[in-house]
């Protein structure tokens, strides 16, 4: 039974559950790989094979979210995550490393898009939409600062790379009870449909929508330059640029606390410029500041992170906003996972290639490459801008 009915209460209070539990597991999980031998292919290789396992689950289960109840299908998906952090975190033999990370992939393919569509139908406001995600990143930002300042300090005090991966998978779980207390909704007259004819549905709407199509393409480009900043920058810093190893997980609490005033900045900005306008311009300055990473001096990289933190926040919570304005609610939870869909396919052949770029080439031709890359990216959405939307 339902007890939680505010809606943003509860969206902002899983968000944020699930941002601390990511970057308390990210502080140094590329580093804990690192240094129980994997090389960066290897690394790369671990991150393709989470998101191929998604690709089974997503649509299909975002078909089951649009039937019978999106915080349902949400909490199934969670808990399978949660379950593969805790495995993951006492995994020291690679083929167990892959196997739980496997798990995590099949947890989030079927959580994925379901919470967002379970927001923007609750609220049913279109004003309402890019605000709740501007705040989504601010709740984003801090619970990211807060993770990896306890990712720090759990290293520090036990000399565990790992240790803060366990407890990522702990607190992973209260979203699941979150969800379940909430009050959940569904698809409209997507109820009385069976589930492969809402995947057909779903995906013939991606299809046929020429905008939505631009949105996809962009986001295709810029997959290079977030891989190559977020899953690669931690040992180009710290081992190629000599940040020493303990101070990491405080300069990424730094971070986070930017990106909760990069959404503070994009709520304040949406009451004078257009969110699509604002997606643009942030999708430019992402690639350039990503592009500008290949000049190897370490004060200079630090202070673009910073720039990209600011700047990653504003272009997600906006292109998400561009992106439900464009899908119908009966579909909602599946057109979002057939974008997903498409964009973990590249996930899946992105990693290895820049890992590859970044063992035979070194990182400055690699952030040189993945910048020029992603900077195309910026075309589609200029012409998705001219198009109207209703």
């Amino acid at each position: 039974m339902s007890v939680l009915r505010n809606y943003e209460f509860s969206f902002l209070s899983i968000s944020f559950i699930i941002s601390f539990s990511l970057q308390l597991m990210g502080a140094y999980l590329i580093l804990w790989f690192y240094s129980i031998g994997l090389s960066f292919t290897e690394i790369g290789l671990i991150t393709s094979i989470y998101m191929i396992l998604t690709l089974p689950v997503d649509i299909p289960s975002s078909a089951f979210a649009d039937k019978h109840g999106r915080l349902k299908i949400f909490s199934i998906g969670a808990l399978i995550y949660s379950l593969g952090l805790i495995s993951l975190s006492i995994s020291s033999l690679p083929v167990l490393v892959f196997l739980s990370y496997g798990i995590m992939g099949v947890g989030l393919g079927i959580y994925s898009n379901t919470l967002e569509a379970w927001i923007v139908d609750s609220l049913n406001s279109r004003e309402r939409v890019p605000k709740i995600f501007s705040r989504q990143q601010i709740v984003n930002g801090i619970a990211g600062f807060l993770g990896n300042v306890l990712a720090s300090v759990l290293v520090l005090l036990y000399h565990k790379l790992n240790f803060p991966i366990l407890v990522a998978g702990l607190v992973m779980l209260l979203s699941v009870i979150i969800a379940l207390l909430s009050e959940d909704n569904k698809g409209g007259k997507t109820v009385t449909l069976p589930a492969k004819r809402i995947v057909k549905e779903g995906v013939k709407y991606v299809v046929s929508e020429r905008s939505l199509l631009a949105l996809l393409i962009s986001s295709i480009f810029t997959v290079f330059s977030l891989v190559a900043w977020m899953q690669f920058v931690s040992p180009y810093v710290v081992n190629v640029l000599g940040l020493p190893q303990n101070y990491w997980g405080f300069i990424l609490s730094a971070y986070f606390l930017t990106v909760a005033l990069g959404g503070y900045i994009n709520e304040k900005s949406l009451k004078r410029v257009n969110h699509r306008l604002i997606t643009i311009f942030s999708v430019f300055l992402l690639s350039l500041f990503v592009l500008m990473l290949s000049i190897s001096n370490l004060s200079l990289v630090l202070f673009l992170l910073f720039g990209l933190s600011l700047i990653y926040p504003i272009r997600s919570s906006n292109m998400i906003s561009w992106e439900n304005e464009l899908i119908p609610s009966s579909y909602r939870a599946t057109v979002l996972s057939s974008l997903s869909f498409i964009i973990r396919i590249v996930y899946i052949l992105v990693p290895p290639l820049v890992g590859y770029l970044i063992g035979a080439y070194g990182y400055t031709l690699t952030y040189t490459t993945v910048g020029l890359i992603s900077l195309i990216g910026v075309i589609p959405l200029v012409i998705a801008y001219e198009v109207k939307t209703f």
